[in-house]
């Protein structure tokens, strides 16, 4: 016969083990707040291309031109295929979480060319699997090329990630592969994708080789990380925030040749009247005008209505 003492044992352990279960699937099934934000209510109006790959969103936001969304990870990171009639150049190739170049090549059969908005390891993932890569002639840039295991680890913390990774995915072995850069690239040139010139603008301060393009014919500015809807990260080692003042200047000249602003970020579209208000929120900071909002460590946030900058605490003013 069980004894009482045994019984209550027993159910101790039960009780135990039935805790250690409810915590591992609240740990399995916590929505993060950001991830609760999604989807993002712009995009009910933007136009989206079904794909077989359900790690990406595809939207068609210009003629010919799709914007590769990665709703699933914390950064949101948006690259751009954009079609000319003899080539493609795809702006970014992003995490390099899922297989990018499928994604592609059900968009376009014609021959795509990489070139990155600059060389974070948000923006290179699948690089490696192009042959053509155009690169910004930068040491930063170069080194870069040679890809890193560390930086891509961080991505996958389980704050980071909303919903599941990809089938057949490995977190362990997660990393950027190294690319090659096939032709460098500088400020001004222009890339032919027949009936569709693209111009190179360097915009650095985000990094050293940061770039936007700019379709003239059809009024679009691809910023890259120098701009786009969200907290625009200011503060790694890289940046130079003289630069970026400089760069968004000389972005704002543009204003009444643009109609669309294509950021690499959270939405794929905004109106150029972003980018004067850019320049004049970023000189409101830079002159100790903005108070910070938020700090974690080093890094302080800066509102400025619908515009933030995250910088270090130290450099964020003159």
């Amino acid at each position: 016969m069980v004894s009482i003492k045994q019984s209550l044992q027993t159910l101790r352990i039960a009780f135990a083990l039935s805790l250690a279960l409810s915590a591992a699937l609240f740990a399995q099934t916590k929505i993060h707040e950001w991830c609760r934000r999604l989807p993002r209510p712009e995009y009910e109006t933007l136009q989206r291309v079904p794909i077989g790959d359900p790690w990406y969103e595809v939207y068609k936001v210009a003629p010919a031109v799709y914007a590769i969304y990665e709703p699933h990870q914390f950064e949101e990171t948006i690259s751009y295929l954009i079609v000319g009639d003899k080539q493609a150049l795809l702006f970014d190739t992003g995490m390099g979480i899922s297989d990018l170049k499928k994604v592609t090549a059900g968009l376009t059969r014609l021959p795509i060319v990489v070139l990155n908005s600059h060389t974070h390891n948000d923006h290179v993932g699948d690089n490696w699997q192009f042959e053509t890569i155009y690169g910004m002639d930068t040491e930063f840039t170069r080194k870069n090329a040679q890809g890193s295991r560390e930086d891509a680890q961080a991505e996958l913390a389980p704050a980071q990630i909303c919903g599941q990774l990809p089938k057949g995915f490995d977190p362990k072995t997660y990393a950027t592969p190294a690319w090659k850069i096939t032709a460098y690239k500088h400020d001004g040139d222009r890339i032919d994708l027949g009936g569709r010139w693209l111009e190179v603008i360097a915009t650095p301060g985000h990094t050293p080789d940061a770039i936007s393009l700019l379709d003239r014919a059809n009024s679009l500015l691809f910023t890259g990380d120098t701009y786009y809807p969200g907290p625009i990260w200011l503060y790694r080692p890289e940046t130079n925030l003289e630069a970026y003042g400089a760069s968004i200047r000389r972005l704002a000249a543009l204003t009444p040749q643009i109609k669309t602003v294509l950021g690499a970020h959270n939405v794929p579209v905004a109106p150029p009247s972003v980018l004067p208000r850019l320049v004049t929120a970023f000189e409101a900071v830079r002159a100790g005008k903005i108070p910070a909002t938020q700090a974690s460590g080093d890094n302080v946030l800066y509102r400025v209505d619908d515009i933030s900058f995250s910088m270090r605490r130290a450099e964020a003013k003159r």
